[in-house]
């Protein structure tokens, strides 16, 4: 009798375990796969996905103030393109990424669930200041003018 009260204890028991072990952050989901795959291509190793980082419709009006400017002036594409459209930006963890040795945040903006460009932090930085493209550039690197020149022309295109 007392195998069986054992046994009734310990499949729970090892159910729970299981369900926990399976459950969490750290599973890819099966929808993201283009976006990983996006991601992958890039060279990086995706450890994670930490789920939906924020969620916008593209205005004019954000893309003339901070952050979204310098998170948009970082993506290779237009944002003109986008705007009035949600954008969903989707975080992960990955390594093998030029900014850091370790782990990486980066954050692949979609577009009806289509990967348009991203940027990147270093993982754990608690800082304010820096911004990175997906592939762990400054503003600077990408621009070929000045950030003041930059700043003037991105918000006079974007402010009529």
């Amino acid at each position: 009798m007392t195998g069986a009260i054992e046994l009734k204890v310990f499949i729970p028991i090892m159910v729970l375990v299981l369900l926990v072990a399976c459950s969490g952050r750290n599973e890819l989901p099966i929808e993201r796969s283009s976006t990983i795959a996006y991601i992958e291509e890039k060279g990086y190793k995706v450890l994670s996905y930490e789920g939906r980082s924020s969620s916008y419709e593209l205005t004019k009006e954000k893309l003339i103030g901070l952050p979204y400017m310098m998170y948009w002036g970082l993506m290779p594409v237009d944002p003109a393109d986008y705007i009035g459209k949600t954008v969903n930006v989707e975080k992960f963890i990955v390594m093998n990424h030029p900014l850091a040795k370790g782990k990486v945040d980066v954050y692949v903006y979609e577009v009806n669930s289509v990967p348009i460009g991203g940027t990147s932090f270093p993982h754990g930085d608690k800082s304010d200041g820096g911004y990175w493209s997906l592939e762990g550039k400054t503003l600077e690197e990408l621009q070929p003018k000045s950030f003041q020149d930059w700043r003037e022309e991105w918000v006079n295109k974007y402010s009529e």
